[in-house]
């Protein structure tokens, strides 16, 4: 009887377990997990406090106790992995320790809060777990926050403003960047991005580097700059990005950069020992190398290819090319490939109209980024074809995506720059 042990449960741990599962009945499958929830999609949280969904969506799986009896585990909630002796395949953790045949490394990442002065005052809040969720959407209801500074142009930072904005609330987003979404955004792109933020009465101040910040006797908080701009709100929500939760590996002789990094079959450099999610690195298949790509749809399939192989499979994950993906007050941005890999020399597509903002790039035959502003609809297919284009760059559209595209509204010259071909 194999024993499994899976570390760390959002939403990778739990693809993995119900894999395991589902190929084989006998396993023995530990969860250890540093929380008494059950797994959560991140994303969703601003959600919940906006009030377009209720609490319980934020579980997309269910509650603990029924996912831990539909998949046959043994939960130990609120205790968190301290070690991990990947030779011997060991789990090391307060009070005890335990030997297993596979181990999943599933620890997700966490929101960013640097040692800088003021960060632990009272209405200083980051924007990563349900706990978050439920403390902003009571100070929210309870009428405690009539003005708001978000730090970080981020993902999570542009759905807080969201927040805030549908509330009537005055806001002003702030990031040391020079440009909105600044990893993923071409300058031109992000300048539209701000443009209509301010029109909804949003202040955006880029540049800007946080030093500290003060609370006044009344309660506000004032965010310093670095460069002496001041910002002052009821509170302050800093959202400047996530750390990989993979401290307890120090010294174990996992191979890791920023997370931990895995071939395409979620193997670490030790056999038997998994990685998947937001902690770990797996080679993007845009430049070959490892990079972490933080999102929840990477994070289910990363933990479902590792399941699979822990149960004796040989499944592979091919889906990790750069998409990062704004929706906020009836805005739509996303951004499919990698923005730096771009040069001056490059060939780069542009065209607008009332629908459709679109600045793409292309180095030789090799599409490098391409950034959408308003393609909601069509955000699937246009990333689908960028994958086929990095697979095979010779290859042209197919007639069905052609047809949807032009369908939708899109113009033939980036058609043409996709890959399509005339249809005449």
């Amino acid at each position: 009887m194999k024993k499994i042990a899976i570390i760390g449960f959002g939403g990778a741990g739990y693809n993995a377990a119900r894999e395991v599962r589902q190929r084989d009945a006998e396993a023995v499958i530990d969860v250890y997990s540093d929380t008494d929830t059950g797994p959560y999609n991140p994303m969703l949280t601003t959600y919940y406090v906006k009030g377009a969904i209720p609490y319980e969506a934020l579980f997309p799986f269910g509650n603990l106790e029924t996912i831990q009896k539909e998949l046959n585990l043994n939960v130990y909630t609120n205790r968190p992995v301290t070690a991990l002796a990947p030779g011997e395949r060991k789990v090391l953790f307060d009070g005890g320790e335990a030997v297993y045949d596979e181990i999943l490394i599933s620890t997700g990442a966490s929101a960013v809060m640097p040692p800088i002065p003021g960060l632990d005052l009272p209405g200083v809040f980051k924007m990563r777990t349900a706990e978050d969720a439920m403390e902003l959407k009571r100070r929210l209801d309870g009428g405690e926050i009539r003005s708001g500074l978000v730090i970080g142009a981020s993902w999570v930072g542009i759905k807080i403003v969201e927040d805030l904005v549908e509330r009537n609330i005055p806001c002003t987003l702030v990031d040391g960047a020079e440009w909105m979404f600044y990893v993923a955004a071409f300058q031109e792109t992000a300048l539209r991005a701000q443009r209509d933020l301010e029109a909804k009465g949003v202040k955006v101040a880029c540049g800007q580097m946080l030093d500290h910040i003060e609370r006044a006797a009344d309660g506000r908080l004032t965010a310093v700059m670095q460069g002496g701009g001041r910002f002052t709100a009821d509170t302050v929500a800093v959202c400047i990005g996530v750390k990989m939760n993979t401290g307890f590996l120090r010294d174990s002789g996992i191979a890791m950069n920023r997370g931990v990094l895995v071939d395409r079959h979620m193997r670490t450099n030790y056999a038997g020992v998994y990685a998947a999610g937001d902690c770990c690195e797996a080679v993007d298949i845009q430049s070959g190398a490892h990079r972490n790509i933080g999102v929840w749809f990477n994070a289910n399939k990363q933990g479902a290819v590792a399941g699979a192989n822990m149960a004796g499979g040989r499944e592979a994950f091919d889906a990790n090319v750069l998409v990062n993906l704004a929706r906020y007050l009836d805005y739509d941005f996303i951004s499919i490939g990698d923005v730096s890999a771009c040069g001056p020399e490059d060939e780069v597509y542009e065209y607008e109209d009332a629908r459709y903002y679109i600045r793409a790039v292309r180095g030789g035959k090799d599409i490098r980024c391409i950034n959408m502003i308003g393609s909601a609809d069509s955000n699937g297919v246009v990333k689908n074809a960028f994958i086929k284009a990095i697979e095979n760059p010779e290859a042209e559209l197919d007639i069905q995506t052609i047809c949807f595209l032009r369908k939708r509204g899109f113009p033939d010259g980036f058609i043409n720059f996709l890959g399509g071909r005339s249809l005449d």
